[in-house]
């Protein structure tokens, strides 16, 4: 079973949800553009979690950071979670118990500008071959009781 890093890096490998999740242009942190979507669409295809509260705990966990303000708001950040460089990916631990129940304040004078002062990293090659998506989970399209499957919504990334 790959971990959630891997799952993730995945998902943001593929250039058919680029409008739902994507990096930002530097490659160093993304960001979750459609929430909605990414839950019905994106999370039962490639994550154990249905609810976009469990994934952002589940990105906490992971050692993820949320940067709060400037051009990058709302992007989540690791130091070894970085486009084209999986090999630092597999490094994450996932923390086993999450703190004392006390919510972290943010710092966003402590947050990172990665427009300055940091390298770029380059763009993933676009002309890759994607494996089709996987299929979302069946009691998610509709499974009847005998068995057959409504595939109306089945194909939205395929049209």
């Amino acid at each position: 079973i790959q971990p959630f890093p891997g799952k993730l890096l995945e998902v943001l490998d593929r250039s058919d949800v680029v409008d739902i999740i994507d990096w930002m242009p530097h490659g160093r942190a993304f960001i979750v553009k459609k929430p909605k979507l990414f839950t019905t669409d994106v999370l039962p295809r490639f994550f154990k979690q249905t609810k976009f509260l469990s994934f952002t705990r589940q990105l906490n966990l992971w050692g993820f950071k949320r940067i709060t303000r400037g051009i990058d708001a709302g992007a989540y950040y690791n130091q070894l979670f970085l486009r084209g460089r999986s090999y630092l990916a597999m490094r994450m631990r996932r923390q086993k118990i999450k703190g004392t129940g006390m919510k972290l304040t943010p710092n966003p004078d402590g947050e990172p500008d990665f427009y300055n002062n940091w390298p770029l990293l380059p763009p993933l090659n676009e002309m890759r071959v994607l494996p089709p998506l996987p299929p979302l989970p069946a009691e998610r399209l509709g499974v009847e009781a005998g068995g057959s499957i409504d595939r109306a919504g089945a194909n939205m990334f395929n049209g």
